[in-house]
């Protein structure tokens, strides 16, 4: 009897942890061919912007060479269905949770269908082989489904040089331990004929005032990113039995973008970007560097913590407090960038920061 309890008990646990954890709505991916084809990618240009902590906002610049004579191949997109406290059923027949999906090939916009498959061989002689969702059999919405979309187009790719634009966007997943979090499929890529891309540019834009991290999948160090605007770095290591299982590099980005390049660019792994909920700031123990956390600080204890409190959108643009005490805890402070520079001026703050400021007082 003990251990028929003990069962029970331990299935709601692990059950109500899943169902709670979070949401995974979509991940970004790359064209592929669903042909066999001698085109290669000479170039892309990938931008990642979040908007709002909502949604990953998409664009894709590529240039595609055909060796041969022009030629008509399918090209598709696969979108991976959602999972967790969600619903994955088709929306208007497409991806529940993307939107804007748009496609041009040497500046005319293609026309796309909408396939649901199950597995990965859904290809057959370069035709897509389309579930009937009126006659399948598994789970054809909820948090769970058994099948995948492919987002797929003719295209005729001219002899020589073709361009390709592709713009769509897809919602910000997030759980306990990700205040947000999205992926982005590169290894794709490797379906066309160069298996690589030859001239490979990756921008991501998540805001200002952004701590986040990303996986050591595709590149290997700090070096191989430039931060166009003010921000800083640290190495992350991987502890198979913490919450951070892989070895990643950790972003303090107060304004502007990040950006990758690589030449020849022989993918080995995807993107993942996070950025970690904190808990545990009722002692002012860590202040996070971006704005989504701010209303899990407590009420200050003392006339300090008030200060500290009330000078923090100062402290994000780098301020060198004259208050010793200020300048000592904002120190500690990971994400802190000192500009002797910056002159605290609170009109040049957001509406947002105006009013943390007013409460503090």
């Amino acid at each position: 009897m003990t251990r028929f309890l003990l069962q029970i008990i331990l299935t709601l646990v692990s059950c109500l942890a899943f169902a709670n954890d979070g949401a995974f709505f979509a991940k970004g991916n790359q064209l592929i061919p669903i042909n066999e084809t001698d085109i290669t990618v000479k170039k892309e240009i990938l931008t990642l912007k979040k908007v709002r902590n909502q949604f990953i906002e998409v664009t894709v610049y590529y240039e595609f060479f055909n060796p041969k004579e022009e030629k008509k191949i399918t090209v598709g997109f696969e979108a991976f269905s959602p999972e967790g406290d969600v619903d994955g059923a088709p929306k208007n027949g497409q991806h529940p949770y993307m939107r804007d999906f748009k496609v041009e090939l040497n500046n005319s916009v293609l026309k796309y269908n909408v396939s649901y498959v199950s597995d990965s061989l859904y290809n057959k002689n370069g035709k897509i082989k389309s579930l009937d969702l009126t006659k399948f059999n598994g789970n054809k919405s909820g948090n769970y489904v058994d099948f995948f979309y492919v987002y797929h187009f003719e295209a005729n790719f001219k002899k020589g040089l073709n361009i390709i634009k592709h713009t769509y966007n897809y919602d910000v997943s997030g759980s306990i331990d990700y205040n947000y979090e999205f992926e982005y499929v590169l290894t794709a890529a490797n379906r066309w004929a160069n298996k690589q891309i030859d001239d490979f540019t990756l921008i991501i834009d998540t805001g200002e005032f952004e701590t986040f991290s990303i996986n050591k999948t595709f590149f290997k160090n700090s070096n191989e990113w430039l931060i166009n605007g003010i921000g800083k770095t640290e190495d992350i290591k991987g502890n198979k039995n913490s919450f951070i299982e892989n070895d990643a590099l950790k972003f303090h980005l107060q304004k502007g973008n990040i950006i990758f390049q690589k030449k020849n660019f022989k993918i080995t792994g995807d993107l993942f970007l996070y950025a970690q909920n904190y808990w545990g700031n009722q002692n002012l123990e860590y202040i996070p560097f971006s704005y989504y956390q701010e209303d899990k600080i407590a009420e200050p204890k003392n006339d300090l913590e008030r200060k500290i409190l009330k000078n923090l959108p100062f402290a994000r643009r780098g301020y060198v407090f004259q208050n010793q005490d200020l300048n000592q805890f904002y120190k500690t402070m990971e994400w802190y960038i000192p500009n002797p520079d910056y002159k605290p001026e609170t009109e040049t703050l957001t509406e947002r920061e105006k009013k943390w400021v007013k409460r503090w007082k």
